[in-house]
């Protein structure tokens, strides 16, 4: 019971109350060639190349067996950086601070300096974080009011500020509101607005910004034809969507045949991914030069560049449309960096294929994988599931909290059942470990019900409020400061 609820609340943080969507933390990350994972008591492990200290031990020694992020608790997802060299990692915490280490060459760190540092350091002026990509030498992130900022090399507009000038401490974005999910790719941005459309902007050489032009953007613009989406994804020079109705779209290079149509002919708009459908539960994932996919019978779809077997279909054949991964089931999530590709399953082990050679697979060596191979010596991954938030503008069941953030830890909880229809039921409430901290009986014996909490005893944070009753179930954030 506790491990589902903690589950739950690692989720409902990245929820935007009065939004219904599903929401899901990225609790694996690959960089450029390393890779990073968050264990199930939100510590995070990291392998891989090490060259500028993206692995955050304190060190600039590779590693092919996870080693420990220096100082980090109570992280919720992470994000890696770089394309080859001059790599950097991001982590949210669940308090929505972000955290940085590795190369900083062009402010990536977000800590108003140029200087790398081996482990995590705070981005400057960011709180109420919701969730964090890090791209090639920029980094994004998105905060609870449905805002964009970014940070780091601007040379091609990443940032979106309508400027090229790089930024050493995170700028918001021009004119993005509404936003629910971000992906950042090597030299380009997406993001995905509250009514299903996709806005991009940074370089567009191959036309990955999908507005059927080739020319960079330094603002967000709208990508063509692309409604209904509910997951987004970008790669070096090109990206990736998917619909509500389970299908896949690409658009921008086609070297390789990552746009999966097919062909290796580049497209400057949206097109669909040949014979994929059912990936309705949005599990997606970009490398740089190819993509995997997770489809409704949990089997697991990759195409795209295979030099280094990364599509994990047991050969190095470059693939123009979607080939089954082999022993490839019960994926709970995905990751793709250079050349490798990651997964974690529902038991919580850590699975990766593809290029090996500075031990971002995580097994101990540093042999080429072509299928994939488990790396034991990982900790079990925090496996955060999709929730959906009520949408209580159109019920007739309010839940009000007050005051909410809570500066005592003094919150009253009001209930209002407008048709009678709630039956007695059950409110608790957990920490970011997923420990009950308050629980009490609800009695609808009246319209009108307060429930008074007291969590001045419990440490600054957020907190979930669930509500469980034989009709609804309900979710609320709450906020000690």
């Amino acid at each position: 019971m506790n491990m589902n609820f903690k589950k739950i609340i690692l989720l409902a943080v990245f929820a935007f109350i009065g939004c219904r969507h599903i929401v899901n933390a990225q609790v694996i990350a690959a960089g450029g060639w390393h890779s990073l994972v968050v264990c199930n008591d939100s510590t995070v492990k990291a392998f891989g190349e090490n060259a500028t200290g993206e692995l955050g031990d304190g060190t600039t020694t590779d590693s092919n067996i996870p080693v420990s992020v220096t100082g980090l608790s109570g992280i919720i997802s992470v994000s890696g950086g770089g394309d080859q060299l001059e790599a950097h990692s991001l982590a949210l915490k669940s308090n929505g601070t972000v955290w940085a280490w590795g190369s900083n060459i062009y402010g990536a760190l977000g800590n108003a300096t140029t200087t790398s540092t081996t482990t995590p350091v705070q981005v400057l002026l960011l709180t109420g974080v919701t969730k964090i990509s890090a791209g090639g030498w920029h980094s994004v992130a998105l905060k609870n009011d449905g805002t964009v900022w970014a940070w780091g090399w601007n040379t091609d507009g990443q940032l979106g500020d309508g400027t090229f000038v790089d930024k050493t401490i995170p700028t918001q974005v021009t004119g993005l509101s509404g936003i629910i999910a971000i992906a950042a790719g090597t030299y380009h941005v997406l993001a995905l607005k509250n009514d299903s459309t996709v806005w991009a902007w940074g370089d567009n050489i191959s036309g990955q910004i999908g507005d059927g032009t080739t020319t960079d953007k330094s603002t967000p613009v709208q990508v063509s034809g692309l409604t209904g989406v509910v997951k987004i994804a970008a790669g070096r020079f090109f990206s990736l969507a998917v619909k509500r109705d389970g299908t896949v779209w690409t658009w921008g290079e086609n070297l390789y045949g990552q746009l999966g149509n097919g062909t290796t002919t580049d497209s400057h708009v949206p097109i669909q991914v040949n014979g994929l459908t059912g990936v309705t539960s949005a599990v997606a994932a970009t490398g740089a030069f190819h993509c995997m996919a997770v489809r409704n019978d949990n089997t697991v779809w990759a195409w795209g560049r295979n030099t280094y077997g990364n599509l994990g279909d047991g050969t190095v054949t470059h693939q123009y449309t979607p080939v089954q991964m082999i022993g490839a089931s019960d994926v709970a999530g995905l990751a793709a960096g250079t050349n490798f590709s990651l997964l974690y399953k529902n038991d919580g082990t850590f699975w990766g294929c593809g290029r090996n050679l500075s031990g971002q697979l995580g097994d101990g060596t540093f042999l080429q994988r072509n299928t994939i191979v488990q790396a034991t010596t990982m900790c079990p991954v925090l496996q955060p599931v999709g929730i959906s938030t009520y949408d209580e503008s159109n019920s007739f069941i309010k839940i009000n909290t007050f005051p909410n953030p809570s500066s005592d830890g003094k919150v009253t909880i009001e209930i209002t059942d407008e048709k009678g229809t709630l039956s007695d039921g059950k409110i608790v409430i957990y920490n970011m470990m997923g420990k009950a901290v308050f629980q009490s009986t609800v009695n609808m014996q009246s319209p009108n019900t307060a429930i008074s909490v007291d969590l001045s005893e419990q440490a600054n944070g957020i907190y979930l409020m669930t509500l469980l009753s034989a009709e609804h179930k309900f979710y609320k954030k709450l906020i000690i400061e």
